[in-house]
C-alpha cells in the first residue's frame, strides 16, 4: 500500500520546514531506516529515515521548498503499485495546504515556454480572497520576488487551486512579458545587488543564465577583494558619529534565530527573578567520596540537576507551558542544561530524567553534551524541553540573569563557587565567621503563569536540598 511521506514537524515552534536534499531519485529503492531526505531546523538540518522498504513512486516539492509542517512531500509504494490516486490526493493536499506541487513534464513546459518570449497577453486581475489578500502559493511568490515582480500590482489568471496564482502562472507571465533573465539568474543578481541590464546574456535569445551572473559576481569580489586590501591598509570606514568600524558581521542564520526567540520571550513573558545563596560545602565533599568509588564521575551540574528535579515534582506548576489559553503541566520532566555549540547556544534535554539519579543523570548529560559542542545534536534530543539549567560557574562569573527559554515558563541561573566570610551558629548558640564555598543561584520564571509565592518556595526549596545533599542519593 502507497505511503504519503510528510514533512515532519520537528520542534514546538516549527511551522515550516525547508526540504534541503533528497538522498533518493524517483524510482529508487529505498529500505526502512535509511534516510530519504534532509530538512532544516533552526539550529540544525535533520536526516529523515524512511518508515517503511519500498520504492520511491514521487518526489512531490523540490530541493530548496520550503512548505508547512504535516503537508505531503512523497509518496512510497511497491515497485508494480500504481500510487496514481496516492499522488493525486497529495498533491491536493498540498494545493488547499498553500503549496506548489512540483512536476517534471509542468516544470519542462514551462521553462520551455520561459525560453521562448511570447506576446504580451492582457490577463484577468489577480484571484483575492473575500477579505482582499491574492490567492498564491508560497513557491508562486518567491519566484514573483525573485524577478521583482509586485504581486500585488499584477494583472494575472491564476490556474492553481480554487483559481490562486501558482508557480506556472508566474513563469508565464515572465515569458509573455520577454522577461531576459531566468529566475534563478534574477535570484543571484538581486541577492548580490546586481543590475541586470548590465549583463549581457548568453542563453536563448539573449537571455541571462546563471553563470552569466556567476561571472560577474566573480569580477566582483575580486575588485571587493582589492578594495578591502586597500581599505585595511590605511583608515577604516567611519560612522557618521565618528566611530572606525572595524567589521560588519550579518545579523542573521542561528544568530538571528536565538535572537528572535528570546527577544519573544523577554517582551512577551513577563519576567520575575529570585535569587539564593547555597552553601555548597556538604555537596562537594559528597561528590568527591560519589567518584571515589563510581566508575562515571559526576559534576556540580549533575547534582545541582537532581535538586532541581526533585524540585519540578514537589512543584509541578514549574513543569509546563503557555499553549495558546491553555496551560501544559507535563507528567515527564525533560530537563535542559544550556551547552554553547559551534552555532550559538542550544539546550540539549535530558528525557524523562524525572526518576534518575545522579549518576543516571551524569551518564545521559555527557553524550548530549560531546554532541552539542561538536555541533551533532538530533533534533529530538534539544526539542520537547520542560525546564532549563543554565550554568555560567566554570567561567567565573558570580551572579547573571537568565532569559526564559520559550515555552518553558522558568529557567535556572547558575554562578560559580567562591570562598566567601559566612555566619555559623555554634551549638552553645554563639556565632563565628567562618570561610565557606559559596553559590548564587536564581531563578527567573513567567509571571503570567507563576506566582512570587512559588517562585521562592522552588528556588528556596533547591538551596535546600544542594545544602542537604543527602536527600539527593535517596
Amino acid at each position: 500500500m502507497a505511503e504519503i511521506i510528510i514533512m515532519p514537524k520537528l520542534g514546538f515552534n516549527m511551522n515550516d520546514g525547508k526540504l534541503v536534499q533528497w538522498y533518493k531519485s524517483e524510482g529508487e529503492e529505498i529500505t526502512k531506516g535509511e534516510p530519504l531526505f534532509s530538512v532544516e531546523t533552526d539550529k540544525t538540518n535533520m536526516d529523515i529515515e524512511a518508515t517503511s522498504d519500498g520504492v520511491v513512486k514521487k518526489l512531490l516539492i523540490e530541493e530548496g521548498d520550503q512548505i508547512p509542517v504535516t503537508l505531503p512531500i512523497a509518496v512510497i509504494g511497491s515497485a508494480d503499485e500504481d500510487v496514481s490516486a496516492a499522488v493525486a490526493d497529495a498533491k491536493a493536499q498540498l494545493a488547499a495546504g498553500g503549496a506548489d506541487v512540483s512536476d517534471v513534464d509542468e516544470a519542462a513546459a514551462a521553462a520551455e515556454q520561459a525560453e521562448a518570449p511570447a506576446e504580451a497577453k492582457t490577463p484577468a486581475a489577480a484571484p483575492k480572497t473575500a477579505d482582499g489578500v491574492i490567492k498564491i502559493t508560497p513557491r508562486a511568490r518567491r519566484v514573483a520576488a525573485e524577478n521583482d515582480l509586485a504581486v500585488e500590482d499584477l494583472t494575472i489568471e491564476g490556474t492553481g487551486w480554487q483559481g490562486g496564482i501558482c508557480e506556472k502562472d508566474i513563469l508565464e507571465y515572465l515569458a509573455s512579458n520577454k522577461v531576459k533573465a531566468t529566475p534563478v539568474a534574477a535570484a543571484m543578481a538581486k541577492a548580490e545587488g546586481i543590475d541586470l541590464a548590465d549583463i549581457r546574456g548568453s542563453g536563448v535569445n539573449g537571455k541571462i543564465m546563471k553563470e552569466d551572473v556567476e561571472k560577474v559576481i566573480a569580477a566582483a569580489k575580486k575588485a571587493v577583494a582589492a578594495a578591502e586590501d586597500q581599505a585595511h591598509a590605511g583608515a577604516g570606514e567611519i560612522t557618521p558619529d565618528g566611530k572606525e568600524i572595524g567589521e560588519k558581521v550579518p545579523y542573521a542564520g542561528v544568530r538571528k534565530v536565538i535572537g528572535d526567540r528570546l527577544a519573544e520571550s523577554k517582551f512577551t513573558a513577563p519576567h520575575l527573578y529570585f535569587t539564593q545563596k547555597v552553601n555548597m560545602e556538604d555537596v562537594l565533599a559528597l561528590r568527591k567520596k560519589v567518584n571515589e568509588v563510581q566508575d562515571k564521575k559526576t559534576s556540580v551540574t549533575d547534582f545541582i540537576a537532581k535538586a532541581v528535579i526533585m524540585t519540578l515534582k514537589k512543584y509541578p506548576e514549574m513543569n509546563s507551558s503557555l499553549v495558546g489559553e491553555t496551560i501544559e503541566r507535563y507528567k515527564s520532566i525533560n530537563l535542559g542544561i544550556a551547552v554553547a555549540s559551534p552555532t550559538g547556544l542550544i539546550v540539549p534535554n535530558i528525557k524523562n530524567s524525572q526518576d534518575m539519579s545522579v549518576v543516571e543523570i551524569s551518564k545521559a548529560s555527557t553524550p548530549l553534551f560531546d554532541k552539542a559542542r561538536a555541533g551533532k545534536l538530533a533534533v529530538d534530543e534539544y526539542a520537547g524541553g520542560t525546564f532549563t539549567i543554565s550554568n555560567l560557574g566554570m567561567f567565573g562569573i558570580e551572579n547573571f540573569t537568565a532569559i526564559i527559554n520559550p515555552p518553558e515558563v522558568g529557567i535556572l541561573s547558575i554562578s560559580s563557587t567562591k570562598d566567601e566570610p559566612f555566619v555559623v551558629t555554634k551549638e552553645d548558640g554563639t556565632k563565628e565567621i567562618q570561610i565557606k564555598p559559596m553559590m548564587n543561584i536564581q531563578l527567573t520564571v513567567d509571571h503570567r503563569i507563576i506566582d512570587g509565592l512559588l517562585a521562592a518556595q522552588f528556588v528556596t526549596n533547591v538551596k535546600n536540598l544542594l545544602e542537604n545533599p543527602i536527600s539527593l542519593m535517596v
